[in-house]
């Protein structure tokens, strides 16, 4: 049985998956990105983390006023989580890329094995990591160009 989650996280780990599948043309990169998103368990818990301190504030905001001390530190605090899932969203985006040219073959065997597609997505997600480095290096995903 697995912890309910709020509905801000779902939603907001959702609109990473979907944002940042969208960014691909190839359907075969387009679904192992959303997948890898939205399965991830690291960013599950940041989501998780930044909905409960959002409507921690909003209470406390509720009831004790716009200037109630402490506010601003939990808006600093959501704006961290925010800003970390996005940057664990752009390591599973890499991640994805790297599976792709290591492993694009079987997940396509598993749809539509299509050559033209697979090498199509490859090609995308060399482009997306020799753009993304910093990302790809936090996850290993750099040995995938070699």
């Amino acid at each position: 049985m697995g912890v309910e989650r709020p509905d801000a996280s779902v939603e907001r780990q959702s609109s990473f998956a979907e944002r940042m599948a969208t960014d691909f043309d190839s359907t075969l990169l387009r679904n192992m990105v959303w997948l890898c998103i939205e399965n991830d368990g690291q960013l599950t818990r940041i989501c998780d983390g930044r909905a409960v301190v959002s409507e921690a504030a909003d209470l406390r905001q509720h009831n004790q006023g716009e200037d109630v001390e402490h506010l601003g530190r939990l808006e600093a605090i959501e704006a961290t989580l925010d800003w970390l899932a996005r940057q664990r969203a752009l390591e599973l985006v890499a991640q994805a890329c790297a599976d792709c040219l290591t492993d694009g073959e079987a997940w396509a065997s598993n749809t539509d094995p299509d050559d033209d597609r697979v090498d199509a997505a490859q090609a995308e997600a060399r482009r997306w990591l020799h753009h993304h480095t910093n990302e790809a290096a936090r996850v290993g995903a750099l040995e995938a160009l070699e």
